[in-house]
């Protein structure tokens, strides 16, 4: 019993839903950093050593007993030192050095200027020959730096170094980002219970793609970049603001709206519903009979007293309880599939 009690109120606390999203975000973050395929990508390059030669290693700021030191323990230089060519050849490679030497990008662009997270991101297919010289001269002597101050370092730990870079990274970006995570959680719930209704996704830059298994998890990754999801029977979903989520006929008319609010103070859970009730504006205009949704992430005993006996909302779900639970899960996709299917039957 006390387990269960323990259960139940650790997952209606807003710790609980704070922790949740944050590891949501974590992992859709790290995934479009894509630190995983730059390290294999390194790695490849260690089994063709004998195509970069390091004869001007010195003048790329690498310290000859920190080179040493390195030979001695039997690890691949390319792991550990930037050289110019593979940045020249691969520039999006910048993300593995910059990290492995526990530089953020705000610091490395400190050091040497320009726009690193275009370059790690992919965005950059040349990159200037003086820019290239001092990125690779600032990370070597960062690294020599590191060896000699360090009591010892192993092969096995640069992965560590770097995702730990990029956590750092990652933790910034969440302070600012509580709140929109709350919507990528409800809009990935939707494209997972609603996966076989979706012919198509629309994104943000007007591409399309036909929505299958495969690509599930590649929408769900990037679901911050959908516009319009496309639906059996003519049914749309437009993801945006004022509401989060607007589910139409094939006719335009608003069925569902949905709105989340999952701003982290809960003395601000009352000014988030009327906030909640605003967004509701537009599509009750075009539709009186609109169904409304409201997700919360933090459920005050005050803020339920209050949507009770204002009769805002057609339905209120605490976002904690999507997180978890299967049926609640189900009980919200559901005001999508009964429209769905309905039509489909009439």
């Amino acid at each position: 019993m006390a387990k269960s009690t323990f259960h139940a109120s650790l997952i209606a606390s807003d710790e609980f839903a704070q922790y949740s999203l944050r590891a949501s975000f974590f992992v859709r973050r790290l995934r479009s950093i894509r630190l995983g395929q730059a390290i294999q990508e390194v790695k490849e390059l260690t089994r063709f050593p004998d195509g970069f030669s390091w004869r001007d290693r010195r003048s790329w700021g690498i310290e000859e007993d920190v080179w040493q030191s390195i030979a001695e323990k039997g690890i691949s230089p390319l792991l550990v030192f930037c050289h110019p060519r593979v940045l020249a050849e691969q520039p999006r490679l910048l993300l593995y050095y910059r990290t492995v030497n526990l530089v953020s990008q705000k610091g490395l662009a400190a050091l040497v200027g320009g726009n690193i997270a275009a370059i790690e991101s992919g965005r950059v297919d040349n990159l200037d020959k003086d820019w290239l010289s001092r990125v690779v001269i600032a990370l070597n002597c960062v690294m020599s730096a590191l060896v000699k101050n360090a009591a010892d370092i192993a092969a096995s730990d640069l992965p560590g170094f770097q995702f730990a870079a990029v956590g750092a990274t990652i933790q910034g970006s969440w302070n600012n980002a509580i709140g929109a995570e709350g919507e990528a959680a409800v809009r990935s719930l939707l494209v997972k219970h609603l996966r076989d209704e979706i012919v198509q996704v629309v994104w943000r830059d007007g591409s399309t793609i036909r929505f299958g298994r495969s690509q599930e998890a590649n929408v769900i990754d990037h679901i911050g970049d959908v516009r319009v999801v496309r639906l059996k029977q003519g049914f749309h979903i437009r993801f945006g603001s004022e509401p989060d989520i607007s589910m139409r006929d094939p006719q335009d008319v608003p069925v569902i709206a949905v709105e989340v609010k999952a701003g982290a103070d809960p003395a601000g859970a009352l000014e988030r519903l009327g906030a909640a009730i605003k967004s509701f504006e537009s599509d009750r205009d075009v539709n009186p009979r609109v169904k409304t949704v409201f997700v919360v992430r933090c459920m005050t005993q005050e803020l339920q007293n209050r949507i009770n006996q204002g009769g805002f909302f057609d339905h209120t779900f605490a976002l904690s309880d999507l997180l978890v639970h299967e049926n609640r899960q189900r009980a919200f996709a559901n005001l999508f599939l009964r429209l769905i299917l309905g039509r489909q039957k009439g």
